[in-house]
């Protein structure tokens, strides 16, 4: 395996982990799980459908990183264009909350796009 790969799969992996948070605090507000017993007090109902789509939302797009991992790590050169839709995607539903994820998984991004340059002792 490329080493190459593997830090990119580890960064995304890291990106994927650190917006599971965010979307178990959206459901929570929510009120469709209880995970950090967040009270959503008196709000409109309309504001719970909000949290419970953008928490949906950010869960599809967290599974979406991490089929963008596995791929990565099988070396399929669709995982770039799978990583990088994930980070734009969860802009849509965690927007500046999902800001340090999306760097981790563009970066990660980057690193899969970037060309071997061969080595000086291979000709």
């Amino acid at each position: 395996m490329d080493g190459d790969r593997l830090v990119a799969s580890l960064l995304a992996a890291l990106g994927a982990a650190s917006g599971i948070p965010l979307a178990l605090a959206q459901l929570d507000f929510a009120g469709v799980i209880d995970v950090f017993g967040i009270d959503h007090g008196d709000v409109r109902p309309g504001l719970l459908v909000l949290a419970a789509t953008g928490g949906a939302l950010t869960s599809c797009v967290v599974a979406a990183v991490v089929v963008g991992v596995v791929l990565s790590l099988a070396g399929i050169p669709a995982a770039r264009t799978v990583l990088v839709a994930a980070a734009l995607a969860g802009f849509a539903s965690a927007l500046m909350l999902w800001l340090p994820a999306a760097l981790a998984i563009l970066a990660a991004a980057y690193l899969l796009d970037v060309p071997h340059q061969p080595s000086k002792g291979a000709r």
